[in-house]
């Protein structure tokens, strides 16, 4: 009798209607479907397929300075990549490079290993203009990161590490509804 009091309440609600994927924002810059989100999908049964894996390009290492997006690119009018927050941003992605680079990889790669390894129910959509990019990003799936590397990730960029909202603020009040 006491067993059963001990044990977590069981959900007052159902689903309606059976959900098998869930698509959102998700990578090492936009972590806070952690904490929520991950256990009721996993507890659901559902896969995420996050988009943005890359940080709309910012987590390939490619984009050092924002004069290098094209004149009307609407990243520039992102805070993620915004003036002091750009810098901030700039310096974690520096940090993935380095990391990259002692694994022999591309920090796309890095960054796509580690979302990988988060679970095998993460089905990730990296969009790309080239073809030579998704064979690199294809590459990813073949990366397996040891333990110590992830963690060292997870310690060097960790959750909220990144600055700026996600999109301009009139965008934002469109989320979590």
């Amino acid at each position: 009798m006491l067993e059963r009091q001990k044990r977590k309440p069981k959900r007052k609600w159902k689903p309606t209607v059976r959900f098998f994927r869930l698509q959102t924002e998700y990578s090492l810059w936009t972590r806070d479907i952690e904490e929520e989100i991950f256990p009721l999908c996993r507890e659901l049964n559902i896969a995420v397929v996050p988009y943005s894996p890359l940080g709309r390009g910012f987590l390939t290492g490619k984009i050092k300075s924002v004069d290098t997006l094209a004149e009307h690119d609407y990243r520039r009018n992102t805070p993620r990549f915004q003036g002091d927050n750009f810098t901030h941003n700039l310096a974690l992605v520096q940090r993935l490079e380095e990391i990259a680079n002692e694994l022999h990889i591309s920090p796309s790669q890095l960054a796509l290993a580690w979302l990988l390894s988060n679970g095998e129910d993460l089905v990730p959509i990296p969009g790309t203009k080239k073809s030579s990019y998704m064979a690199e990003n294809i590459g990813a799936i073949d990366i397996e990161l040891p333990k110590n590397v992830k963690e060292f990730i997870n310690k060097t960029i960790p959750v909220g590490t990144a600055v700026g909202d996600r999109y301009p603020a009139n965008s934002m009040t469109l989320l979590d509804r």
